[in-house]
This record gives C-alpha cells, structure tokens and sequence, in this order.
C-alpha cells in the first residue's frame, strides 16, 4: 500500500475515489467531487486500486493541518488504520505538528438509532488510533448551503506537536477552515459553551 497524490491517478482510477468518496458520508455533508481539487487529496493505492481517500488543508499560518475527508472503500481489512499510518506518517516528514478534524455529533438530537451508532462508531475509530475527542461544545462550522450541523472537533498531536492551548485551536479551525474570526456569535457560543472563555 502507498499513498500518493490524486494527480498521480488516472481518469478510471479517480473514479474509483469518487465512488468510495460517495459511499462514505451522508448527501448533506458531500461537497461536489470537482471542488474537492482545492484542497490536497492523498489516496491509498493497494493492489486493487484506490482503497481510501483523505483530504487535507495546511492551516495558514500555523503548522496544523485539517482533515476534511477520510474515507476507505474497503473496510474490515486494516485499510483505514493502514491509511492513517501513511497520513500520519507523511504529515510529520512535512514537519506539521497537528492533525484537526471535525466529525458528526452523536449526541445531536433528533438522530435516528443508525446514524448515532455511525457517528459513536467513527469517533471510536479514530480513538483507536490515538486520537482525541476533544472537549468543545456547540460547534456547529459553516457549510456553503447555510447549514451549520451539530459536529465535535478531534485532533491528534504529529511529530513535536505543538503547544497550542483548546481555545486557540477552536478560533483557529473557525477561522482559518471556515472564515469566521474569533468575533463571530457562533464561535462565542463555542467558546462560552466549551468553558474556553
């Protein structure tokens, strides 16, 4: 297994990221597949083909990254865990310190039984490989159609990782993924709701 840059790939083989890309999150949470280009997609090659997509965007300004996607089409073979070695791995040779995501909120009311246990399921995931579920409240980052869902922030700490404090990282990620300054009302109730400020 490698991992290489989506430019690397042939036309059958980015749509084979695509279909995996699709099958991994709700219709609510996919942004276009030809708009995800502005960020830098690193896919897992195996044997097969492509087996997993991640998305990521250096945080301006700071040595964080933000993951937007991750996704693997075949699970229940190590392939996500594998993957993740690689992201990792990769991130730390470029000298980023931190890796910071946001994930559906299970807690959110109004869920169905199913997406609860899919939400529970993917934080747990992500712990398994040494991830933290961190402790901020009432995050709800803006989408370009208006919607604000109810999601929880994650990070794990790559190479020295850095010494940032919670309430930098929260402003940060609102400000350099979403564009909100630490002004915003949401970002405020974040803050207040998280016991940052």
């Amino acid at each position: 297994m490698r991992l290489v840059e989506a430019d690397e790939l042939s036309p059958a083989e980015l749509a084979a990221v695509e279909r995996i890309y699709r099958d991994a999150f709700p219709e609510e949470l996919l942004a276009p597949f030809p708009d995800l280009f502005a960020d830098r997609m690193l896919v897992l090659l195996d044997d097969d083909g492509p087996a997993g997509l991640a998305l990521v965007r250096d945080l301006a300004g700071t040595t964080w990254t933000f993951l937007r996607y991750y996704a693997v089409g075949r699970r229940g073979r190590g392939t996500g865990s594998a993957m993740w070695g690689e992201l990792t791995r990769l991130l730390t040779d470029e000298g980023r310190t931190r890796l910071v995501w946001d994930v559906e909120d299970p807690d959110e009311r109004g869920l169905s039984e199913d997406a609860v246990t899919e939400h529970r399921r993917r934080i747990a995931f992500y712990e398994r490989l040494g991830a933290r579920l961190l402790p901020v409240r009432e995050y709800h980052p803006p989408h370009d159609d208006g919607h604000e869902p109810q999601m929880r922030l994650m990070d794990t700490v790559l190479g020295a990782g850095d010494r940032a404090e919670l309430r930098e990282l929260v402003e940060g990620v609102y400000w350099l993924r979403y564009g909100s300054d630490p002004d915003h009302p949401q970002v405020r109730r974040t803050l207040l709701a998280s016991d940052l400020i």
